[in-house]
């Protein structure tokens, strides 16, 4: 069977980049991968579809695809930690949600990579508060204050003190921010926040979402409907696509696995092991027991900020039906790249996670643009896995 006709849609992780930069990157990226996979992908020029939805259209020698990206880079950036009071407030945020409460025994479990990566933030600013502040202590001691007038010593030592903590801390917050040390300390308040119910206007855009998804299955002239999310959009899919889902009861519209899911390093389990997310683990549970979708969960074990190879429906103790959930698959990013490309790769964690949306040095089972703009239906994609 050829594709002849796509729908994809896009859900993007924690990122305030908008539509702009995500066409940016698959333009880009699908010429290079033209070299390893020889598809010649022609791109368009992007449109705004709605107040939240941007499209552009693929077309190859076989296949033409209309790739929806579905935004909610605007709550995000509302929710974008920038000074120090914000990003103190998110620390205690994941300190309270994730640590007091002992659910980090639950994620320790569920990957070690994980743990790490949540601490991480956490230890970065406790070293740049201790290092600032014994810089401060330190220097303006090496000064010749005893030259000054009795009683103006002290002040003086302590304004210079006072200022170079501050400068300090302010290089520790540019750096943090070079390095998406807050990146992620960002994701984990988000996500806690999300559990309480606390993110305005989120369930709405999912909804919204859905409506789109739907009305791109009731169409039949789409040979294939694809929803692409990647990282935290990985949680903000889930109650879009049950929702969706839940609206169409025609059996045909599914036949030939003509709906398909690919979650791209997911990051599920931060709400999903929150006790409090009782309507996300009840969409978790519907996708997890509709044989209709075509499911398929991409994660690299390189990937520190994913849970690699971890089932995002039987983790949180749900349960899942024999025909239906997630095929937990890895792109196996060492065989896509040359040696020396892959080491240097390894060492940048922060585009480590974003390789699933990325051009390979090599050729191998998983292509993003073959996925997106290619003529073989997902299904087919799937069979040649091990």
């Amino acid at each position: 069977m050829t594709v002849k006709q796509r729908q994809v849609f896009y859900i993007h992780g924690f990122d305030p980049r908008g539509p702009g930069h995500y066409h940016s990157l698959y333009r880009t990226q699908s010429a290079r991968q033209s070299a390893v996979n020889g598809l010649d992908i022609a791109v368009s020029r992007r449109r705004r579809r709605s107040a939240h939805s941007h499209h552009w259209q693929l077309h190859t020698h076989h296949t033409r695809t209309d790739y929806c990206y579905l935004g909610w880079d605007d709550i995000i950036r509302r929710h974008w930690a920038k000074g120090w009071f914000d990003i103190l407030g998110d620390l205690g945020c994941f300190l309270w949600a994730y640590v007091l409460s002992g659910r980090v025994i639950a994620f320790a479990r569920a990957s070690h990579k994980q743990l790490i990566a949540g601490f991480y933030p956490a230890i970065y600013i406790l070293l740049s508060v201790v290092f600032s502040a014994w810089l401060a202590w330190q220097l303006p001691a090496l000064l010749p204050w005893h030259a000054l007038p009795t009683g103006a010593a002290l002040p003086g030592q302590a304004a210079l003190g006072l200022a170079l903590f501050w400068l300090l801390m302010q290089g520790a917050r540019r750096l943090g921010n070079r390095l998406a040390v807050f990146w992620l300390l960002r994701i984990y308040a988000f996500s806690a926040k999300w559990a309480k119910g606390g993110i305005p206007g989120l369930e709405t855009r999912a909804a919204r979402f859905a409506d789109d998804i739907a009305n791109a299955i009731r169409n039949t002239d789409n040979d294939e409907i694809l929803v692409v999310a990647h990282s935290v959009g990985t949680m903000v899919v889930i109650p879009a696509m049950a929702a969706a889902l839940a609206r169409i009861t025609d059996p045909a519209l599914f036949a030939n696995k003509r709906v398909v899911l690919i979650t791209l390093g997911e990051c599920i389990p931060l709400i999903s092991f929150q006790p409090r997310a009782h309507e996300f683990r009840q969409a978790l549970q519907q996708l997890g027991q509709d044989p209709r979708l075509l499911w398929l969960d991409y994660t690299a074990p390189t990937d520190g900020a994913c849970f690699p190879l971890l089932d995002p429906v039987t983790s949180c103790g749900l349960n899942r039906a024999p025909n239906a959930g997630p095929h937990l698959l890895s792109p196996r990013f060492f065989t896509l790249y040359e040696a020396g490309h892959y080491k240097k790769l390894r060492r940048a964690w922060y585009t480590m996670h974003f390789l699933y949306l990325m051009a390979a040095d090599k050729p191998g089972r998983y292509d993003y643009f073959a996925f997106t703009a290619g003529p073989r239906p997902i299904a087919q994609h799937l069979e040649t896995q091990p």
